[in-house]
């Protein structure tokens, strides 16, 4: 737990570390639980400190896309803590046990007022949230729906550490439909061919691939 809590508030220093740590209450959320929904009024933020969470907007016919998957040291409803009136813009559902701290609006307004550099830490936390979310609407304007899948797999597999491993992946086709914003039937169809070229194996709620080489060929993710 401490390694996750000095790098969710790594520019944090250490005395308002533990003043934000002070006001925090633990949460304990069971594998496929949901802990909050679009559309709800949020007054607090979450910490992650163990197990992984999916940031879930709605989708084609009522299904929701996985717009990313978060690890322990990540922060999530952070936008509750500047927003009075603020409701949720996504629905977070834990994909295994997670706990998490919890921060109320209330608390953190008084901390940020009165130590300038936990302030300073919430804008630059979502500076870099805007980032990440542009990147990823780069990649969907400009890459094929077979690319995204395979890069939705890969990214899936570095969120849940098992990258070059033969570990398996613990999600479902759907859950990689929904990383990729790609329909489930198309994901099936080139998940099935990636099946047959021996790439990866296919079973309820894991995949394992094995071939990390040509996966990343795959996802135009050479590098990786």
């Amino acid at each position: 737990m401490g390694e996750s809590i000095s790098l969710m508030l790594d520019d944090i220093d250490d005395a308002d570390r533990a003043r934000v740590l002070e006001r925090c209450i633990r949460m304990r959320y069971a594998a496929g639980a949901y802990i909050f929904h679009g559309g709800e009024a949020g007054d607090c933020g979450h910490l992650l400190v163990t197990g992984m969470v999916a940031v879930l907007a709605g989708g084609w016919r009522g299904e929701p896309i996985m717009l990313s998957v978060m690890g322990p040291g990540e922060i999530f409803g952070e936008q509750a803590w500047v927003h009075p009136t603020h409701r949720r813009t996504a629905t977070l559902q834990a994909l295994t046990v997670v706990e998490t701290l919890v921060l109320r609006r209330d608390d953190f307004e008084e901390l940020s007022k009165r130590y300038p550099s936990i302030n300073r830490f919430l804008m630059g936390m979502l500076s870099a949230r805007v980032d990440r979310l542009t990147h990823q609407l780069v990649d969907a304007s400009q890459l094929s729906a077979t690319v995204r899948i395979y890069r939705g797999l890969l990214d899936l597999a570095h969120s849940f550490n098992v990258v070059d491993s033969g570990d398996p992946i613990p999600v479902t086709q759907q859950q990689v439909a929904s990383a990729a914003g790609v329909r489930l039937r198309i994901t099936n169809d080139v998940l099935g061919g990636a099946k047959h070229d021996g790439v990866v194996e296919t079973a309820r709620r894991r995949i394992v691939v094995l071939d990390w080489s040509e996966l990343r060929r795959r996802a135009h993710r050479d590098d990786l």
